[in-house]
């Protein structure tokens, strides 16, 4: 159930991780960790309530298959400096690390006010961010179209085989 809020769903601009508390007396157990990219003044930590999971689906969904804590959900920044160094550094990318910045989505989606604690050419990353990102889509549905168009000839291919076998002159015999 997302928070009424003046920023249409805010509630995919959070940090979220859900992990076990490794020291007694609550070692094992669920908590969740909520917090604002860019703001590390703010941060939730309390257990893993049912409205916690019901809230963060995805997030929970990934504690339950990692079980390790990490909910880095989109594209992480590494995959990014690999594809294009040239538009975010090592340095920038540590920077954004410390303050919670996990994947090109979060960047892309930041507000000004997450973006003023990262400092001076924000903005610009924010939109060089957007630009992968929509790079990035053009080429998966690009593959995707590819892709269904082999297979379009492969079943046009089948079709034309099927229908060019000829039949003997005449109808054909009726069994009695």
């Amino acid at each position: 159930m997302p928070i009424d809020s003046d920023i249409s769903n805010a509630d995919s601009q959070l940090f979220v991780e859900f992990y076990e508390f490794d020291q007694e007396p609550y070692k094992g157990t669920p908590f969740v960790r909520i917090m604002s990219p860019g703001d590390k003044t703010n941060v939730i930590e309390t257990f893993a309530k049912d409205h916690h999971k019901e809230r963060f689906p995805r997030q929970w969904l990934y504690f339950q298959m990692q079980n390790n804590g990490s909910a880095a959900i989109g594209t992480p920044l590494i995959e990014w400096n690999q594809a294009e160094p040239e538009n975010i550094s090592q340095y920038q990318m540590a920077e954004l690390e410390i303050l919670k910045f996990q994947t090109v989505e979060q960047i892309a989606l930041a507000t000004d006010g997450q973006l003023q604690r990262v400092g001076m050419g924000a903005v610009g990353l924010r939109e060089r961010a957007r630009n992968y990102l929509k790079v990035k889509n053009q080429v998966a549905t690009s593959n995707d179209l590819d892709e269904t168009k082999r297979e379009l000839e492969t079943l046009k291919a089948q079709v034309a085989e099927l229908t060019a076998q000829k039949r003997g002159p005449g109808r054909p015999k009726t069994e009695a």
